[in-house]
Formats: structure tokens, C-alpha cells, sequence
């Protein structure tokens, strides 16, 4: 009888444990994230697993765990089921280089690139209506590809560097044409740089990007938007421009306040971005 009691028992705890393990397992999603390169060691592994995980939990997901599998050089995240990955993409891949640049106007880009240049037969203008505007023009993913091999056949202009921005759904991929110092170096890097934060105003939806600079690059910049006013400074984060607000006023206070109809996803992703370290490794995900 007592057999019989025990069998009982083991097959509840069996039944409890198993059903316990599908539900956390239909509740999680998983991404595994593959290590670019060779001789990626173990340390350095775990050292991105731990920026990775901070920067998903400044994102606001506290239910995360991040695993190291170094002898495949993976990272391995376990997320929420209801975990938009296309949101969170860049926090585990991007390895966080910041920079702002000030930009030439569309204008000016005619004159630097000539109306004969390859560039503008590969891209579309038209969406390109304001003088000032930075872009040489936008472009849908397969004519991108054709961009990217003229680009890389040698094209070069002193004093400019052309990087995409992220995608939009309006304009699909855009090509900015950004200004260099003599040295090719942006305005402001991310040693620059202070703090990113998020500030809200009375109504919810009115959410401001804080960037607070550090005192060596207060008179730089201030310098930069006195000479840029209703122009563009882009602010980009490895090698993409993922915003150019317009200049409105000179800043002297190294505050500066970044506006526009951002999401919440938009607007959590900076600070989470730049308020952690910066990736030393670089990762790809595995589809």
C-alpha cells in the first residue's frame, strides 16, 4: 500500500514539474545572439551578456535572462513571450558608438556630389522637398544594394560622410550627407557625452530626449548650433543617423533637448542604449 501511496506522489510531483516547465516554456521566447569574428573568449562573452542585460533591463523588461554558451561563442536571451524582438534588436547588437554631426542641406549636397553623380540616378529626391533637409535622397531595400556597391567602388568626398538612416515606412532607406572636421572626426562623440534621459511634460505624450554634455564639449557644441541654426545636427549611433532635428536655437548650457513624435519604444531605447557600457563584441542574430 505504501508503494502504491508513493507511486501516487511521484507522479503528481512528475505531473506538476513537467506542467510547470511548459508553461514557462510557452511563456518565454528565446533570441540566441552569434559572436562576429574570432578567438571571442569566454570573458569577453560574459561581459556583453552582462551591458546586454542591463541595457534590456533600463528598457523596462525586468524578466529577462541572459545566458553564455562560449564554446558556440553565443549569447542567449530568454525574453517574455509578448517581447516585440524588432524593438529590442539594436540594445543586443548595437555596440552603442554615439556620435552628432553637423549636415550639408540638400542644396549644398548638389553642389558637393555635382548633378551629374552616380548618386542621384540611384535615388529618389522627391521626397527631398526642404532646402535645408541633410538626405540626397531615399531609396526601398533593393536599390540600397546597388547604392552600397557604387559607394564602395571608391566614392569619396572630402570633408563628408554618407550613412543610411533606419528605416521608414514612408521614405524606406534614406543616405545623409554628414560634415567631418579636417580629420574626419563628428562634432561630438560619446566620451562627450554625460547622460541620456527621458523627460515627460504635462501632457503623457510630450517626451523630450535629454542629452546632457559633458563640460569640455559645451562650447563646441554651442558653437555648432550658432553656426547651424533651422539646419540639421544629426545624432548617430554606429555609423546609421537615427535622428537630424532642426537647430532652433543656439544651446549654451550643453543641454540638449531632442523633440518630435517619438514612441515609447523610441524614446526608452536611448537611455537604455547609452546609460549602459559599450559592446566590445559584435553579435549577429540567428534567424
Amino acid at each position: 500500500m505504501k508503494s502504491l501511496i508513493y507511486l501516487i506522489i511521484s507522479i503528481v510531483i512528475s505531473i506538476t514539474l513537467t506542467s510547470a516547465f511548459q508553461k514557462t516554456s510557452e511563456s518565454t521566447k528565446s533570441i540566441t545572439l552569434q559572436a562576429i569574428g574570432n578567438n571571442v573568449g569566454s570573458v569577453s562573452l560574459k561581459q556583453s551578456a552582462d551591458i546586454i542585460s542591463s541595457r534590456l533591463k533600463l528598457f523596462g523588461l525586468n524578466s529577462v535572462e541572459v545566458n553564455v554558451s562560449a564554446e558556440k561563442g553565443q549569447v542567449v536571451i530568454l525574453l517574455p513571450e509578448k517581447t516585440d524582438i524588432t524593438a529590442i534588436e539594436g540594445l543586443v547588437t548595437s555596440k552603442g558608438e554615439l556620435a552628432f554631426y553637423e549636415t550639408y542641406t540638400h542644396n549644398e549636397i548638389i553642389d558637393l556630389l555635382k548633378p551629374d553623380n552616380q548618386l542621384f540616378n540611384l535615388l529618389n529626391s522627391d521626397k527631398v522637398k526642404n532646402a535645408s533637409d541633410p538626405r540626397v535622397g531615399c531609396t526601398n531595400s533593393e536599390n540600397k544594394k546597388k547604392t552600397d556597391e557604387y559607394l564602395r567602388s571608391g566614392v569619396h568626398v572630402n570633408n563628408c560622410k554618407l550613412f543610411w538612416g533606419i528605416e521608414s515606412e514612408k521614405s524606406g532607406f534614406c543616405l545623409f550627407a554628414l560634415k567631418t572636421n579636417l580629420e574626419g572626426n563628428p562634432l561630438i562623440v560619446r566620451s562627450d557625452v554625460e547622460s541620456v534621459k527621458i523627460a515627460t511634460g504635462k501632457d503623457p505624450q510630450d517626451q523630450k530626449i535629454q542629452i546632457k554634455l559633458k563640460p569640455a564639449a559645451v562650447s563646441i557644441f554651442a558653437n555648432a548650433t550658432k553656426n547651424n541654426l533651422k539646419k540639421s545636427i544629426a545624432i548617430v549611433i554606429d555609423d546609421k543617423v537615427y535622428s537630424y532635428p532642426v537647430v532652433q536655437n543656439v544651446i549654451e548650457g550643453g543641454e540638449i533637448e531632442v523633440t518630435g513624435s517619438f514612441s515609447e519604444k523610441e524614446v526608452n531605447y536611448f537611455p537604455a542604449l547609452f546609460n549602459s557600457e559599450k559592446l566590445t563584441v559584435s553579435f549577429k542574430i540567428l534567424k
